[in-house]
């Protein structure tokens, strides 16, 4: 089959308590779709309010048997004890879901400071996860500000210079019409010297599987991106 999807490095399956998606169903489902390179990323949540661990052994055991890489979407809040060997895992998608309501560009700056603590406590990740992630709820879904983008700014900073890693998030694509991080953002950390990115549908049902990824690409070329990162029990380049 044509590969027409390079990858897909964010995908849930029932290992995540808010999927019933089988790894076999998400792989025979990825391979129909012509999708290169999956990686799925359960959630391990350490925040009290998402709070979800699953059997770091049993998953790997189930993940090796198809011979995928072990991914995991880590969620913290920068406070919880962080209970989890990161070392066990392929791919770590590091997260944060928590923002306050009423949800404003005052709950977008606690969040980003939030998430910049974070990054300053922990390493163990290789990708930092849909950056401006609480503009999918606000009830605009209005972007974040220009004035929170020197924070922005100090955050991409650390991720480039630690050598990590920026999702490009597909999920928030059908509800506003662009990835988390926005293309502003994306645009800001191209100037910053930011190359390394790989992209996700963020898909909890099999269906969505790949959704939005071929318009993200097209997305990312129009802003003056090349290369996205795919995973081949090393990180690589592949042009788009």
């Amino acid at each position: 089959m044509k590969v027409n999807i390079i990858e897909d490095y964010h995908i849930h399956s029932n290992f995540s308590p808010d999927s019933n998606s089988l790894v076999e169903e998400i792989i025979q489902v990825a391979r129909e779709k012509g999708i290169g390179h999956i990686i799925i990323t359960d959630h391990f949540e350490l925040a009290d309010q998402h709070a979800n661990e699953i059997d770091v052994e049993t998953y790997r055991k189930q993940m090796e048997r198809y011979s995928l890489p072990v991914g995991v979407e880590l969620g913290w809040d920068g406070t919880k004890e962080l209970n989890i060997d990161t070392s066990k895992f392929d791919y770590v998608l590091l997260s944060h879901h928590y923002v306050e309501e009423p949800i404003t560009q005052e709950s977008y700056k606690n969040y980003l400071l939030r998430l910049l603590s974070i990054i300053e406590q922990f390493d163990g990740y290789h990708a930092l996860a849909h950056l401006d992630f609480p503009r999918r709820y606000h009830p605009n879904k209005e972007p974040f500000s220009l004035e929170l983008f020197d924070t922005i700014a100090e955050i991409l900073s650390k991720v480039i210079k630690r050598g990590k890693i920026l999702e490009v998030n597909m999920s928030s694509f059908k509800l506003y019409g662009e990835p988390n991080p926005s293309l502003e953002i994306l645009k800001l950390y191209r100037s910053l010297g930011g190359r390394n990115l790989v992209i996700g549908s963020d898909a909890h049902d099999v269906q969505h599987i790949g959704r939005y990824i071929l318009e993200g690409i097209e997305m990312l070329k129009s802003i003056g991106y090349n290369y996205i990162l795919v995973f081949d029990m090393e990180w690589r380049e592949v042009r788009i």
